[in-house]
């Protein structure tokens, strides 16, 4: 075996050791491989999530559990001022509670809570571009609560569900 390909036998040994996986790549039991997904209507999660779900191989629209987005809410705070009196810095709050749940349980899974930040300094000769910059990191809060909702998706134990 050539040096070369001894260094790439070991290093794809040494990441796979690490537990290392590409980014959005999760572990989706089985159970979870199909199930309905409930948000409140027109909730900005919506795409991100289902576009989400769908990148792991989840079908919405049926299936066992449901996902069930209970709340969620968008807020923008003044975070810093200038030495006028004037926004120097806005920070974006979201907050997300959801469940995952049978429609066969009565005592369905706890809540629980996602909440994201971002934050951005806000400058009024430049409004049109705090504008866009805005909407951008608001898409991101939305991706990233998808992901993270995803990535809890992954540890879930259906067994430890349906225990008291």
């Amino acid at each position: 075996m050539t040096v070369p390909r001894l260094i790439f036998v070991i290093m794809t040994f040494a990441l796979s050791a690490c537990g290392f996986h590409l980014s959005g790549s999760y572990g989706i039991p089985p159970e979870l491989q199909s199930l309905q997904l409930a948000l409140p209507g027109g909730s900005n999660l919506s795409t991100p999530l289902q576009q989400a779900l769908a990148g792991s191989g989840i079908a919405t629209g049926s299936g066992d559990y449901t996902l069930t987005v209970t709340r969620e809410r968008l807020i923008k705070q003044t975070t810093n001022t200038d030495s006028r009196a004037k926004v120097a810095e806005y920070t974006l709050l979201y907050e997300v509670h959801y469940r995952l749940g049978r429609a066969d349980d009565e005592t369905p899974m706890p809540e629980r809570q996602l909440s994201l930040r971002r934050s951005y300094q806000y400058d009024t000769t430049a409004i049109v571009g705090k504008a866009e910059e805005e909407d951008t990191l608001m898409r991101e809060l939305y991706q990233d609560a998808a992901q993270q909702i995803l990535r809890q998706l992954s540890f879930f134990k259906p067994n430890a569900a349906a225990a008291p």
